[in-house]
């Protein structure tokens, strides 16, 4: 249960086994995946993928172009996966009565302190344990595992990329996802003192569950604030012009941007199936969220790397689940009684007037940020991390 990075030795006690996983795509795989690139033709030109300015009607063509010569030609796969090595990377199995027995992975830099808080970072869709890449780095460079104030996993949710799962045999929801992330939480050595669970897009609606559902958790950070269901709100009153600007550029994005999700929900077999065949269909269905989500262009590595995440591990069609979930809004949401903190990020799709936090009597933490988009932790790192580390060490406190 301890492999050779500092930072990847496993409390003593823990009831699970994880093992050390070290990430290798073989060399066949990559030589099959450049002859699929290179044989993949691109769409026609045509007015929707040729129109100037914003990507408003989807990604451009020039954009395909321009990266899919990037991916064959100057994108090193090695170089990324010699990076996601860097970490203490594990997997460990997780049974469950419902589901069956998932292989989880995760990355997992624990510390030897005995008052160390435990916090799981969850990521969304179509991201991945990758986000929080340059966060990790961060922790790596501040601390030793001598010094280190927290446990922080970060997994992959089940069905993505380096994880198991989900059962072919039977839905699979984010409740069920939910109840994995806890499991492997316990499994792990947290369950008698309890654990922090940070979540954005997906990972949310993770965090929504589990603080509603499991003793264990006890405070929530979120950078993804979306008022649906039981938690929606109408009125104007009380709005300032800047939170009538943001609840705008909302409605826009669920008219406008919303359509990817819509698929996912209700047909994901179809979608699944067709970005399966080429790593050319899947590239322009993931990037137009980084695209379009982020405040500051991401580099196109970074792109290129997570859209190979999912080409390599096949798990396009395995990870959309939680979109049905989507369609079918949950009562659940964040226990009233236990501390919830709250990172807005400017260009984050969806926004938390201060008029409307009565609709978390836990809420007792936010930072509004002006700059960042949807994939905060990996846009801007440092704030991120900021915000994550004042949330525990001064609201939540010691487990």
């Amino acid at each position: 249960m301890t492999t050779t990075n500092p930072f990847g030795t496993v409390p003593e006690g823990a009831p699970g086994k994880p093992t050390p996983f070290t990430l290798h795509i073989p060399d066949e795989e990559l030589s099959h995946f450049h002859q699929l690139l290179s044989l993949s033709k691109i769409a026609p030109p045509t007015y929707e993928n040729l129109k100037g300015g914003k990507h408003d009607l989807g990604v451009h063509r020039d954009w395909i172009v321009s990266a899919k010569d990037a991916w064959l030609n100057s994108f090193n796969w090695r170089e990324h996966e010699a990076l996601i090595n860097s970490f203490p990377n594990f997997k460990i199995p997780i049974a469950d009565e419902q589901c069956g027995t998932l292989d989880i992975h995760f990355i997992g830099l624990f510390s030897a302190r005995e008052d160390a808080v435990p916090v799981i970072f969850m990521h969304g869709w179509p991201g991945s344990f990758g986000e929080f890449l340059p966060m990790l780095g961060l922790l790596v460079v501040k601390y030793t595992p001598e010094t280190l104030p927290y446990h922080v996993i970060v997994p992959s949710l089940p069905g993505y990329v380096l994880s198991g799962g989900p059962p072919t045999d039977r839905d699979f929801s984010s409740n069920d996802a939910a109840r994995y992330m806890n499991s492997l939480m316990v499994q792990l050595g947290f369950g008698m003192r309890g654990y922090v669970a940070q979540g954005g897009d997906v990972g949310y609606f993770l965090t929504r569950i589990m603080s509603a559902t499991f003793e264990e958790c006890r405070a929530t950070h979120v950078n993804f604030l979306l008022l649906s269901g039981p938690d929606a709100i109408t009125s104007t009153e009380g709005l300032t012009e800047d939170d009538i600007l943001l609840l705008e550029g909302e409605k826009t994005w669920r008219t406008t941007g919303f359509g990817y999700a819509l698929v996912q929900g209700t047909k994901p077999a179809t979608i699944g199936l067709a970005l399966s065949s080429s790593p050319l269909a899947i590239l322009p269905w993931v990037a137009e969220k980084f695209i379009d989500e982020s405040d500051e262009p991401l580099p196109l590595d970074v792109v290129l790397r997570m859209a190979s995440l999912y080409w390599f591990t096949e798990s396009f069609p395995r990870g959309i689940y939680p979109y049905r979930s989507l369609m079918r809004v949950s009562d659940l949401t964040f226990a009233p009684g236990k501390p919830l903190g709250y990172s807005h990020f400017r260009r984050e799709v969806c926004f938390l007037p201060k008029a409307w936090e009565f609709k978390y009597p836990g809420l007792k933490w936010r930072r509004d940020h002006d700059k960042g988009g949807h994939f905060a932790a990996l846009e801007q790192p440092e704030l991120f991390l900021a915000d994550v580390e004042e949330f525990v060490l001064n609201v939540v406190g010691p487990l």
